[in-house]
């Protein structure tokens, strides 16, 4: 059955501060754990080095929403078609993949990889994180409703990405 009749929903995604310390907390987590470990003192540095510059790269892109690549907007029209904004002003329509995950607390919305089958597509175009909070609380709770209760016909499963 299609809806054809919902109301639009537009959220502004805006920089998410327990986003940030989730992902400071982790990083900080793992180069603790590779300082400690018994294994050459260059080659603690070089992972240090990748895990620093790996987590600067997703904070500025997830978190603070600072590079061209972060996501801006979620827009789901009355006819239930998904697109995304990114901070360069480009409009993508991807299609959901059937590992994204819904929580009142937090919403990841993953895509499949229709053009792209590289690990570079992931790191580029990456999931959409939603936390949320007081400014888009209504939003987001009607993007969870429809995530969860609509008929999707781009939703993919792991079987169609092996495909």
């Amino acid at each position: 059955m299609r809806h054809d009749f919902m109301q639009a929903i537009h959220i502004k995604l805006m920089p998410s501060t327990l986003l940030l310390g989730l992902l400071l907390a982790v990083s900080m987590l793992a180069c603790a754990v590779i300082a400690s470990l018994p294994i050459a003192l260059y080659l603690k540095l070089v992972i240090i080095a990748l895990i620093l510059t790996s987590s600067a790269y997703f904070i500025l892109r997830d978190a603070l929403l600072m590079l061209p690549q972060s996501w801006q907007s979620v827009t789901v029209n009355s006819k239930g078609e998904l697109t995304m904004i990114n901070k360069g002003g480009e409009q993508f329509q991807p299609a959901l993949a059937a590992s994204s995950f819904i929580h009142a607390a937090c919403t990841i919305l993953n895509f499949k990889r229709t053009r792209f089958r590289l690990a570079l597509f992931t790191v580029i175009f990456g999931p959409v994180i939603l936390m949320t909070s007081a400014n888009n609380d209504n939003e987001l709770m009607r993007l969870r409703v429809w995530l969860r209760w609509f008929k999707h016909q781009d939703v993919v499963t792991e079987a169609d990405l092996i495909a």
